[in-house]
């Protein structure tokens, strides 16, 4: 696990080289153990490295025989001993026993399309020094982040937006990423907030050539063909998969953590973990009880880790607490992030590191397996109309009537009213927040686009229904939300996160279930309940969906309301021409009356604000006082 960084083009090494320090500072958080550096014509490579796997011999760049292929790898490669057997029966000499020095001769043998032989999450950067091109993957699913950009003549690279706005040249907000930012709560698809700095898409190949074309290549990793399988049959092979993939993802000579909330998928995580690793493993769950029932989450947490004899760290947080958490993670998490969870998240992500290297995440399940509230909504709203007709649907949607909502969901197709659960300014909303000449600019902008765009890709490949929506919501809210964040938040304090859901395994079962094994009797995640049923304590087992809580409305209605005030109406945020002065106070002037849904709009605008000030001004007038002293 690390940052990786590069620069490509640039005629002079010293200025490259100069380039690529000041990524790699950028980076040091996230590999604190080791530094590499490759320096060749046209091409600068480095690495930050949290040493997990091999911590003696692991050192990267790695290199092919003839040393004209360079790769730096971000990640875990979990088939790199059967992969090493095959290379090695091949011909292919290793260096050392990292799982990641794999990829530079899988590269060898198969070009751009390496990635497809790997079951892992990474970000490899692989410089062919022989074609003189560049050739930058991201895991199938997104779980290891990669972004690039266009510079001063070539391509630089890096894992995080930090290390790419530390090369100077700041770059203009991106308006359009700024809108889906607010609809999504996250800036989501290829292009960030940043004009020109853009995403390397999940399970894609990104190949950059000296004369500057660019190639972008679909990995595919077909999945095999299942048998119908019954829910028992169906149970157990999840079971067995599950714990396979767990027993993988703890490889390693470092210590390990559980992130547990008092739910089904961590603690399915901890009973895999704690059958390997007995009470050599750690847990550890935040909550806010001031704020709330937290006594049930955490007595049901306590539960879970006590049936292993795991002993868990119980983390308390207060409103000062989270105050203090929302102002350090807007810079830590390097973009725009709207979803309040993150505070949780960081308290313990800051406290894990403390005693362990690598922590094991729930994070993917409920995108697998339907475990947000609302995946059952196209069976409700079928019944609906089946019972009403088309001419009395259609008047109940035009009325004020209670059940009106229902009645419009009815008449518009489930492709093109399902955006992902992630929701919060809706296409009004945000028209309204925008002063006049920032809407002029996005007239014509569609964020709701990229859902449909997801939906009717599923939709064309066979998938049912449920499959679409699982579909919008790993390709527009897993990868660039829930996995951005679990990243940045847990890297902030040199931690690795993994995420056994995510694996290769799991990941084909779950997309050759039907639906009516993920969704039943208006539940979620009904197969993975089967399995927990045979696991965990009750209580656990049969939650609903809940996750680290954050009563963030609570917070911002109460003692955090002047502090938001005072970030949103300043002559700071006022100054940035974005927003409606009288539709920011608005929105704060609501969250008295109805915090549930406001509070959610403020936050959004909060995080917004906050790493506008934390990161973006920071790197502007970094890069202003570089051009006037001229350096």
């Amino acid at each position: 696990m690390c940052g990786i960084a590069g620069v490509v083009g640039r005629e002079s090494r010293e200025v490259a080289q100069a380039e690529l320090e000041r990524m790699l500072s950028a980076l040091r958080h996230r590999g604190p153990d080791d530094e590499g550096t490759y320096f060749g014509p046209g091409a600068a490579i480095g690495m930050r490295r949290l040493a997990i796997v091999d911590p003696r011999g692991g050192a990267q760049p790695f290199f092919s025989e003839d040393r004209r292929i360079v790769a730096v790898v971000n990640g875990e490669i979990y088939n790199h001993a059967e992969l090493r057997r095959d290379l090695e029966r091949r011909g292919h000499r290793f260096a050392g026993g990292s799982d990641a020095e794999v990829v530079v001769h899988l590269y060898e043998e198969h070009g751009p399309a390496f990635a497809e032989e790997l079951s892992g999450m990474f970000a490899v950067a692989v410089w062919d020094s022989a074609r003189r091109k560049l050739v930058l993957v991201r895991d199938p699913l997104g779980i290891k982040p990669l972004l690039w950009r266009r510079a001063h003549h070539g391509v630089a690279f890096a894992s995080e937006l930090r290390a790419l706005l530390a090369l100077g040249d700041v770059p203009p907000l991106n308006l359009e990423a700024l809108d889906r930012y607010l609809l999504y709560r996250t800036s989501v698809g290829e292009e960030t907030i940043c004009e020109g700095i853009r995403r390397v898409p999940p399970g894609k190949a990104l190949v950059l050539h000296a004369d500057g074309r660019t190639e972008l290549l679909h990995l595919g990793q077909p999945s095999p063909a299942f048998p119908q399988l019954t829910l028992d049959e169906a149970t157990e092979e999840l079971d067995r998969r599950l714990a396979r993939s767990v027993e993988r993802h703890l490889q390693g000579d470092q210590p390990i953590g559980v992130l547990l909330s008092g739910g089904v998928d961590s603690g399915l995580v901890l009973h895999y973990a704690a059958s390997l690793l007995g009470g050599s493993l750690r847990a550890y769950t935040a909550g806010f009880p001031d704020f709330g029932d937290e006594g049930e989450e955490f007595a049901v947490t306590e539960a879970t880790a006590r049936a292993y004899g795991v002993p868990l760290t119980r983390l308390e947080i207060d409103a000062g607490a989270a105050q203090e958490h929302l102002l350090m993670l807007t810079r830590e998490i390097d973009e725009p992030n709207g979803d309040p969870t993150a505070l949780p998240l960081r308290a313990i992500a800051q406290r894990a590191a403390q005693d362990v290297p690598v922590v094991l995440s729930g994070e993917g399940a409920d995108e697998l397996f339907a475990g947000y509230p609302g995946y059952d909504e196209p069976l409700v709203v079928g019944r609906f109309s089946r019972w009403l007709p088309m001419a009395l649907r259609r008047t109940l949607a035009a009325s004020r009537l209670p059940g009106r909502g229902l009645a419009a969901r009815s008449l518009t197709p489930l492709g093109e009213r399902y955006l992902g659960i992630g929701m919060c300014w809706q296409d009004g909303e945000r028209e309204a927040l925008y002063r006049p000449d920032v809407r002029r600019m996005l007239a014509g902008s569609h964020p709701g686009g990229l859902a449909a765009e997801a939906f009717a890709s599923a939709a064309a490949r066979g998938g049912d229904w449920l499959r679409s929506m699982l579909q919008v919501d790993r390709e527009v809210w897993l990868a660039d939300e829930a996995l951005m964040k679990l990243d940045r938040l847990t890297m902030a304090f040199g931690l690795e996160a993994r995420v056994p859901y995510l694996d290769r395994s799991v990941v084909e079962l779950a997309d050759a279930l039907p639906w009516n094994y993920k969704v039943r009797a208006g539940q979620g995640k009904f197969v993975l309940r089967q399995v927990a049923r045979r696991h965990l304590p009750a209580r656990a087992a049969l939650r609903r969906k809940r996750g680290f809580p954050s009563p963030i409305s609570r917070l911002l209605a109460g003692p955090m309301r002047d502090f938001a005030y005072d970030v949103l109406t300043g002559d700071t945020a006022r100054n940035r021409g974005l927003f409606d002065g009288t539709e920011v106070q608005g929105a704060l002037g609501r969250l008295r009356g109805r915090p549930g849904q406001d509070g959610r709009h403020v936050y959004v605008l909060l995080a917004l604000e906050l790493w506008l000030r934390q990161v973006y001004d920071v790197a502007r007038s970094g890069a202003a006082a570089k051009a006037d002293y001229g350096s």
